[in-house]
């Protein structure tokens, strides 16, 4: 007999070994049987290029959080008319996005990431020369092509480029570049409009364009999948699966949106002193910089919908400070839960929708969900006109109250099943992604 016993016939773990050795090999085999595989990697080149781009294009975006409503104010137009030229133009991109969606899906995100840049930058030079109340609108209409094209592209590609088991993660990091833009943007933003105006604002704008449209130069489309995207209709467009993270999030972009709108024309009013109202965005920017790292690794671990839950609740409780605010640090402290919000439930929500669709619906699920912020700030528009009526408070607890309002549609869509990630059939999930269905 060998010291193996039955060697020919058994493998070597499971063969009988010499006493001298039997221990020291459960051991060892125990061991190899608890160590987790190695995760694959995240931080690649193109994912780095990616979240330096789709900063510099947001801070595009926030110069103008405060500067513009302040310039509109300044130039006598009422709540009415800012509300229209600050979010009217959201109904643009609610139209574009589910069609940048499925381009981005047939392999066309770089090019149209490049088109978002040149219609800001382009937008930002006419906006130098006219204070035209139409004229404005249009402009930013312009910009809508942009905020269709651009964050959608962006999303779909970092969907692709990090891997499944660490989904939420990276589109956490992916939201911390947005973080990022929004802490530092109105607050530079503002710093520029003191010295050199708003026409200094739009100039620092179109620079800022031009360096994200650089840095595309560098990026390189994503490889397509084997299966082409299904036919045109509403149903390809809108992926069904990923609708219930849209209207959850929704309420967050709600409150987000009537903040950049309604913030200076609340700061005005006599009994309040709320001091410089960009630092509102800077502290926001900075608690959802805090929130989204975390909140995508636990995501990845726990599952989506225990971190969305206190985002909504930090965002209710926000909006509500915000309308309470007299003085500047409420209104700082309402800005920091505001972000602890936007970055749990954004990371979570994003990760859901991706989570729920097939893996050639990734860039119509990025879209889908990102109309929230399009209805969002269309939605505030509408929601001016109870300021109009009522007061410009009664705007931030319509905002608080629709935060609590998803908080519940949540709650019920997780025992819906609504929460679950793709089945099988659709996606062979990891084991990571699967747990954070819900």
């Amino acid at each position: 007999m060998s010291v193996y016993e039955g060697a020919s016939t058994r493998d070597w773990l499971t063969a009988r070994p010499a006493p001298q050795h039997s221990a020291l090999l459960r051991t060892v085999a125990r061991v190899a049987s608890g160590i987790p595989p190695r995760r694959p990697p995240l931080w690649t080149l193109q994912y780095m290029f990616s979240l330096l781009g789709t900063a510099s294009f947001f801070a595009c975006f926030f110069y103008l959080t405060t500067t513009l409503p302040r310039e509109m104010t300044d130039l006598g137009f009422n709540l009415f008319e800012i509300g229209l030229v600050v979010g009217g133009y959201a109904a643009v991109p609610i139209v574009l996005r589910p069609f940048v969606g499925r381009w981005s899906d047939g392999g066309h995100r770089i090019l149209q990431m490049r088109l978002a840049l040149l219609a800001f930058i382009g937008s930002f030079v006419l906006m130098i020369f006219t204070d035209n109340l139409w004229a404005l609108f249009g402009l930013r209409c312009v910009q809508g092509v942009g905020m269709a094209a651009y964050p959608t592209s962006a999303g779909s590609m970092v969907a692709e480029i990090v891997p499944p088991v660490r989904r939420g993660e990276g589109l956490g990091f992916f939201g911390l570049s947005t973080s990022f833009a929004q802490t530092a943007s109105p607050v530079a933003g503002g710093a520029i409009a003191a010295v050199g105006g708003f026409e200094g604002v739009l100039i620092l704008g179109a620079i800022t364009a031009a360096v994200s449209l650089l840095v595309t130069i560098f990026q390189r489309e994503p490889p397509g999948h084997g299966t082409p995207p299904p036919p045109v209709s509403l149903k390809s467009l809108i992926p069904a699966r990923a609708v219930f993270p849209m209207i959850v999030f929704l309420s967050v972009t709600l409150g987000f949106s009537v903040a950049a709108a309604f913030l200076e024309p609340l700061a005005d009013q006599p009994h309040r002193d709320l001091g410089f109202v960009s630092l509102f965005f800077m502290f926001s920017g900075v608690g959802a910089m805090l929130s989204r790292p975390m909140a995508g690794r636990i995501s990845d671990r726990v599952g989506r919908v225990p971190i969305i839950i206190p985002g909504l609740i930090a965002t209710c409780a926000g909006m509500a400070l915000v309308a309470q605010s007299e003085t500047a640090i409420m209104l700082w402290v309402a800005g920091l839960l505001t972000g602890i919000g936007m970055g749990g439930a954004h990371t979570g929500l994003l990760a859901l929708a991706v989570d729920r669709v097939a893996a050639n619906q990734r860039g119509g699920a990025t879209a889908t969900f990102q109309l929230a912020w399009d209805v969002g700030g269309f939605a505030s528009f509408l929601i001016g006109i109870v300021g109009a009526f009522f007061s410009v408070e009664a705007i931030f607890w319509v905002a608080a109250l629709g935060a609590l309002v998803a908080l519940g549609a949540l709650l019920l869509g997780r025992v819906m099943g609504w929460t679950r990630a793709a089945p099988p059939g659709l996606e062979p999930l990891g084991a990571g992604v699967a747990a954070g269905g819900g």
